[in-house]
């Protein structure tokens, strides 16, 4: 199992904290690379917007009048201007409002982030910190933390909200950094920063819940029955 070494804010070493290697000692090949790929682009596709819209055969102006009479005139007979055969008639085929978004797999997004998340750790760009723990909320503190002693160019932290909160606000005007609640962990914000910071908590947080969602269905059947007992 990886172990992988505890800091505390101001970067000095508290302890080590162990890791699961299902998580963070993934191997990487060019299957699991083909799902971090889909799994960003499901991602990308649900946050679409879909508002696109061009008028139809129903809704174009003009046209409601028989251009010329059924028959006796030597051409087709025409029953409107508005075809999209003739010019300034509807659009044929136009693109209208819809939803881009569709979804993979739980167990196929759980292996995209593992993936994601061992490459981080042993490129070594992954730390965990014992926690922020800030007792006010001060931006300048929180650039003195990642900028200063971490010296980190931009980076993706990964907290509780509930108990770093003064941290998230402190944080917030700083656009080289971002904050991700570690019950939202996700394959695109991770993929997007190169270096991650993990708090203790939230380590062991996501550790437990992507072994979870890597469990089969008979497996987890199983344990709920169990705990059901």
């Amino acid at each position: 199992m990886p172990i992988v070494e505890l800091f505390d804010k101001t970067k000095n070493k508290v302890g080590q904290i162990e890791l699961s290697d299902r998580v963070f000692g993934v191997t990487a090949d060019a299957k699991k690379e083909q799902l971090v790929s889909e799994v960003v682009k499901m991602q990308a596709a649900a946050v679409r917007q879909g508002t696109h819209s061009t008028k139809t055969y129903a809704t174009i102006s003009g046209g409601n009048s028989k251009p010329w009479k059924q028959k006796g005139t030597g051409r087709a007979r025409r029953g409107t201007m508005r075809a999209s055969t003739l010019r300034g008639g509807a659009p044929a085929f136009g693109p209208q409002p819809r939803s881009y978004a569709y979804t993979l797999p739980l167990r196929k997004r759980a292996v995209a982030l593992t993936a994601v998340l061992s490459e981080r750790l042993q490129s070594g760009n992954l730390f965990v910190i014992k926690d922020f723990n800030f007792d006010r909320i001060k931006t300048k503190d929180a650039v003195a933390v990642l900028k200063k002693t971490w010296e980190l160019p931009e980076a993706i932290i990964v907290a509780n909200s509930e108990s770093e909160g003064n941290f998230l606000f402190s944080m917030s005007n700083l656009q080289e950094f971002a904050f991700l609640d570690q019950s939202l962990i996700n394959v695109y914000d991770i993929v997007a920063y190169k270096n991650i910071l993990f708090t203790e908590e939230a380590a062991k947080y996501v550790d437990d819940v992507i072994q979870e969602r890597l469990m089969s269905k008979k497996k987890r059947r199983i344990l709920e029955k169990k705990d059901g007992e």
